[in-house]
């Protein structure tokens, strides 16, 4: 991460605490950073060196003034003036990251081949928190490779119950021991279905 961005990260979140609104503060980030991620135009303005830092501002106002926080927007003024509009969505980036270090917040993701449903979620969040004694924030993303079941990462902690997981194991398994009848292939049937988050059923077949 730019150390500058660093700097101006941790202005803003000084600000934040004194108002004794850090949450309050990423909350409002993450919805900016939504925004710009599917805006690039607005970040391509900011790094055009071809403009003025005051035509920057005024795209800036048009696009959040009184609808963000002032200091917010203060930071994109204060960033802008002094021509580091280019790392505007690392400064904010890092904001989040420190915000989140400050209110011991971890964030991770779900991995999973059908969508979850909020409710489910949550009971992730909850086991995984206790776990690593965090306020654990997941957000589900669709990986068709893993079967069926679900995978969470949070930084290194993994839980993987995955039936690609689950089935990798059981072939490693059953090749270890060298299962043969008889002389011929053994076909192995592994049905895996977990209930408490989401109804997924597999069935694969192995030639052994």
């Amino acid at each position: 991460m730019d150390t500058v961005a660093n700097r101006y990260a941790v202005a803003l979140l000084s600000i934040a605490r004194e108002e004794g609104k850090v949450q309050e503060y990423i909350n409002e980030v993450e919805q900016i950073l939504d925004v710009l991620e599917q805006n690039e135009g607005f970040l391509r303005i900011l790094k055009d060196y071809g403009l003025t830092n005051e035509e920057k501002k005024e795209t800036i106002d048009v696009c959040f003034k009184g609808k963000i926080r002032e200091y917010i927007l203060n930071t994109f003024y204060v960033v802008v003036d002094n021509n580091r509009g280019a790392i505007m969505e690392d400064v904010l980036s890092e904001f989040i990251k420190l915000g989140y270090k400050e209110l011991n917040i971890k964030k991770g993701y779900v991995y999973t081949t059908i969508n979850l449903t909020p409710e489910e979620i949550k009971q992730m969040e909850v086991k995984t928190s206790k776990m690593l004694n965090a306020t654990v924030v997941l957000q589900n993303k669709i990986d068709k490779d893993l079967v069926g079941g679900f995978k969470i990462q949070v930084d290194d902690f993994v839980i993987d119950q995955s039936l690609k997981h689950k089935l990798a194991d059981l072939k490693a398994t059953l090749l270890k021991k060298g299962d043969v009848i008889d002389g011929k292939k053994k076909k192995t049937i592994f049905i895996s279905s977990y209930r408490s988050y989401f109804l997924t059923k597999a069935l694969l077949l192995f030639h052994l």
